[in-house]
This record gives structure tokens, sequence and C-alpha cells, in this order.
């Protein structure tokens, strides 16, 4: 005689327990699920692993896969699906008054549209030798303006010049 150690028929507190954990999937942990289905705050966690795994109770497994395949279906987001909820949310906050919720559901609206394009660019160019010679050239009339300007920049970039740094030093 074949005698099985698991029943196969669900039972009304392993039902609440698929209830629970399918409706606050991702939201609660196995543990308090098994609780508020009604287990023992202090076997709650073993009792949560022994539901979940597929070899001890292989009809609930399937019945919580089953379910949760259909909350993907929900969850799943597509054009519509998403313009729709805009729309409802852009209604609802325009009942009670809330304008800035209102012109933000409009321009995600607008986003999912194809209404904004947003553009990022990032120009560089290569300066050789020869070209960042050629640019000081032009940049300065003569050799001791550019000196000048050299000093000036070497002042901005360490303030206190030679002095401090000999300072630092010893």
């Amino acid at each position: 005689m074949n005698k099985k150690k698991y029943l196969t028929k669900i039972t009304p507190i392993q039902e609440k327990f698929i209830e629970t954990y399918c409706a606050k999937y991702g939201e609660r942990s196995a543990t308090q699920c098994a609780i508020d289905a009604g287990y023992a705050r202090s076997s709650a966690h073993t009792r949560a692993a022994e539901l979940l795994d597929w070899r001890k109770h292989p009809e609930i497994a399937i019945e919580i896969q089953e379910r949760l395949a259909g909350l993907r279906e929900a969850w799943d987001i597509d054009k519509d699906k998403h313009l729709a909820m805009l729309t409802k949310i852009r209604d609802e906050a325009r009942v009670k008054g809330q304008y800035g919720v209102v012109a933000k559901c409009e321009e995600l609206r607008g986003r999912v549209s194809g209404l904004y394009i947003e553009r990022q660019m990032t120009l560089t160019k290569e300066i050789t030798d020869e070209n960042l010679s050629e640019k000081f050239k032009t940049l300065f009339k003569n050799p001791k303006e550019y000196i000048r300007h050299a000093k000036e920049h070497a002042k901005e970039l360490w303030p206190g010049g030679k002095k401090d740094k000999d300072k630092k030093d010893s």
C-alpha cells in the first residue's frame, strides 16, 4: 500500500496562505503570509517553506504559479495600458484639484505618444600638438602676451605661488 506523506487536497488554511501570498506578492514575506493565514508565529517560517516546496506540496506550488501567471499578465505594461492609467490618474487628480499631477500626467502621456524628443549630444575633438600651436598663435598676438596670460593662468590654478610650495616642502 502506497501511503502519501502529504495531502493532495488544499485545506482552508493553505488556501488562505495561497491567497495572501499571491495578493501580497513582493510586499510581504512568505513567513508573514503564513502568520496572516493562521499558522502559529513560532512555526510560520517552517510552514511557509514547506508550502512553497513543490516536492512536499506540488498542488500548492502549481496553484501559486497559476495565480502569479495571471497576475504577471496584469502587471505587464504596454502603451495602451500605460496611457489608460495615466489618463485615469490625470482625471482623478483634476477632480481633486491637483493640477501639478494633472500637468505631469499630460507630459508623460505626450512622452509615451512620442510627442517629445529628448536629445543629448556630446561633442569631442582631438587636439594635436600642431592644432594647439596654431590655436595659440591665433589667440595671442605675440610671445609676450602668451607669457603674460600663462602667468595669470598659473596664479589662478595655484594661488600663493612658489612661496607656499616651498613652505610645505620644508
